[in-house]
């Protein structure tokens, strides 16, 4: 079987980390890349040894290519995307889908009529760590679950090339960075539709330039179920930790590291099930490298078996629309109804 062709869209240092992904995946291969500047573009040329463009219709009309990863920022998303799919490529698309909801409606339209796959870069997914809990939920080792905490406590958010992360029309605003990663682990691990989302915030200003330093909101799901998401960007480190409680047991746990691209994170997982047994897992984790590598290949196997992506379009839109309404919600100080897709 041919390996899949990947052009990479974007070469800065997010862009590098999926270069290093797609170089251990044996079935795919890195075959062009669309930089976005003139920096990048001849550091791309020095270090890949791959035909590299400046001007992306190019990129996609010339480059030997049946799948585009895009890894640029938000703003760019929901253009970049729809271009590639009705130029008859394959998808990966770093999350957010899109900065508005308008725009990953469009995505959605472009996918559907398109035909082609689409996956949304939420590689948690795919760590060691979240599919141990995933799996702990599905087998009903603490019964349906009603309430979850998602609490982040980390160094506050690079930059950026720049400084497209701190500018409030390029970002979309911060939630979309940082704490959408947390919106959609609660939308995967309980696996109902969200319905309300009340958000608060510390710093009235932060809402006008997207500055966040210290967010949280409650996402009220079907079946009375909510998860509580808070998102501090002024420690140090890297410190994430949950709470699942479900109507027969709990569990607990935490990933904590000097820096998101640490390779060995250390992390506990403790659980009380449904026969009051408390027990520790063990679970040995590899990094975001090896995440990020993992959602890729799945891509790819859903490329060349004409499968389904994981992560969908659907995924990527109530994530985004988790979000929107907790900004809404911080500035209106009242419960904000989550939209939908359809």
């Amino acid at each position: 079987m041919r390996k899949t062709r990947v052009g990479l869209v974007g070469y800065g240092r997010f862009g590098r980390i999926h270069v290093k992904a797609l170089s251990q995946i044996p079935n795919a291969e890195l075959a062009a890349v669309c930089a976005g500047s003139e920096r990048s573009f001849q550091e791309a040329k020095d270090e890949l040894g791959v035909p590299v463009f400046l001007d992306y219709s190019r990129f996609l009309r010339d480059a030997d290519i049946d799948s585009v990863d895009i890894v640029t920022p938000n703003y760019t998303h929901a253009k970049l995307a729809r271009e590639a799919l009705y130029a008859g490529k394959n998808v990966y698309l770093e999350k957010p889908i899109a900065t508005s909801l308008e725009e990953a409606r469009k995505i959605a339209d472009a996918q559907t009529r398109s035909k082609k796959i689409l996956q949304i870069g939420f590689e948690n997914r795919y760590s060691s760590f979240w599919k141990t809990i995933k799996t702990i939920l599905e087998r009903g080792d603490i019964g349906v679950s009603v309430f979850g905490k998602i609490d982040s406590w980390r160094f506050p958010l690079r930059a950026g090339s720049q400084n497209w992360k701190y500018d409030r029309q390029k970002v979309g605003h911060q939630l979309l960075e940082e704490a959408i990663h947390y919106v959609d682990l609660a939308n995967w691990l309980f696996d109902t539709k969200p319905l309300m989302v009340s958000g608060f915030i510390d710093d009235q200003e932060s809402l006008t330039t997207g500055h966040l330093k210290n967010a949280f909101f409650i996402i009220e799901f079907e079946k009375q179920k909510k998860v509580l998401i808070t998102d501090n960007l002024q420690g140090f480190g890297s410190d994430l930790s949950f709470t699942i409680s479900g109507e027969n047991g709990t569990m607990t746990g935490a990933v904590r590291s000097e820096s998101d691209d640490s390779e060995n994170p250390e992390s506990y997982l403790k659980l009380r099930d449904r026969n009051d047994k408390t027990s520790t897992i063990d679970i040995r984790l590899s990094g975001q490298l090896a995440d990020l590598t993992a959602a890729m290949a799945d891509f790819v196997h859903a490329v060349q078996t004409e499968g389904e992506a994981h992560v969908t379009v659907e995924d990527g839109f109530a994530s985004l629309a988790i979000c929107e309404a907790a900004l809404e919600s911080m500035k209106s100080g009242r419960a904000e109804r989550v939209s939908r897709l359809g």
